[in-house]
């Protein structure tokens, strides 16, 4: 592979920058999700809503929202102010970062617009991602909206395609940067895009999965490995009642579904290894990409054992950034290096 010498450096910087913050509001997002913060906001104030309660007056304003809504009154009712700043802080923050990505994405693609220093399928790629970017923002709201009326969480549906959007988003980040890069890569023997861009759907399935996890709270339920319980298949993980919503509802079928998809990423990583063994460039970032499937599934393992602290709860969401990005990287390069 090799890189033609490139005069993008600002777009370069600009998407950089972009796919950073999006990192970190994923991150923020998983602490805000794991604190239960993500209800102590009540309205969404596109403009107002910018700023922090700045007065005592104004928390107490804001306290008395959050006592209104079933969390408060059936899980916090002993809670109090400074106990509810804390959460709130966590998710005043997420949402003042999911604002700060929607300038630092739509602003530069204005300027670099009428600068004329785009290519027809970057500014594609970039009013795609901008879209998106208003679409999740919508889909945030409407997560939030379904803990505050007959519910103390919000629904894990939800939530999953919260999560999956970020990924979405992310996904056509991590490609706009490849673009505007110029990556090239010399020898396209092995590099069979359709082989990874099955294994990126199973990646993508998974990321759905992770959320209905984080949203069922799934990973308590049975805190030991490599058995769930005394068995490797737990006794509750079909309810016939309840039939293929044991799929979506049941925290037993649930991590036992999250558990499986892992292990099949992994053997799907040591099955990308040998398929590209005949590409040596391909070769290095697909034993990359396992080895970080490695630390992922260790980190999951960690976090289900130790009833998911939050240092190997984030630990577990940073890597998945990182094997995603991985994988991203080599079918980025399967369909488009040159």
């Amino acid at each position: 592979m090799n890189t033609e010498k490139n005069t993008n450096l600002p777009l370069i910087i600009w998407v950089s920058s972009l796919l950073i913050l999006l990192f970190i509001l994923v991150l923020v997002g998983g602490a805000t999700r794991i604190t239960d913060s993500g209800l102590s906001i009540t309205e969404w104030e596109v403009l107002i809503g910018i700023l922090p309660p700045l007065s005592e007056s104004s928390w107490i304003i804001e306290f008395e929202k959050y006592k209104k809504i079933p969390e408060y009154i059936l899980v916090n009712s002993s809670m109090t102010l400074s106990e509810f700043k804390v959460i709130y802080l966590w998710e005043w923050g997420h949402r003042l970062l999911a604002r700060l990505v929607g300038l630092v994405c739509v602003i530069p693609l204005i300027i670099f617009y009428f600068m004329k220093k785009l290519s027809k399928p970057v500014i594609r790629r970039s009013v795609l991602i901008s879209i998106l970017i208003g679409i999740q923002g919508y889909i945030g709201w409407y997560m939030v909206q379904s803990g505050l009326t007959q519910r103390v969480d919000v629904s894990q549906y939800r939530l999953s395609i919260h999560l999956l959007m970020a990924f979405i988003i992310i996904y056509n980040t991590l490609m706009l940067l490849f673009e505007v890069t110029n990556i090239k890569l010399i020898n396209t023997n092995g590099t069979r895009p359709i082989w990874f861009s099955f294994f990126s759907i199973i990646v993508f399935v998974q990321i759905f999965s992770g959320g209905l996890m984080s949203g069922l709270d799934a990973g308590l339920v049975y805190p030991t490995w490599p058995l769930m319980g005394l068995s490797i298949v737990p006794s509750d993980y079909w309810i016939p009642q309840i039939e293929i919503y044991n799929l979506f509802e049941n925290r037993s079928n649930v991590q036992f579904n999250h558990r499986t998809l892992g292990y099949l990423i992994l053997l799907l990583g040591l099955l990308n290894v040998y398929l590209s063994r005949n590409n040596y460039f391909m070769l290095k970032v697909s034993l990359l990409t396992l080895l970080l499937i490695f630390i992922q599934i260790a980190l999951g393992i960690f976090t289900i054992i130790l009833m998911v602290p939050w240092e190997t709860a984030l630990l577990h969401q940073f890597f998945s950034l990182l094997v995603f990005s991985s994988i991203t990287f080599s079918l980025y390069l399967s369909r488009f290096g040159k």
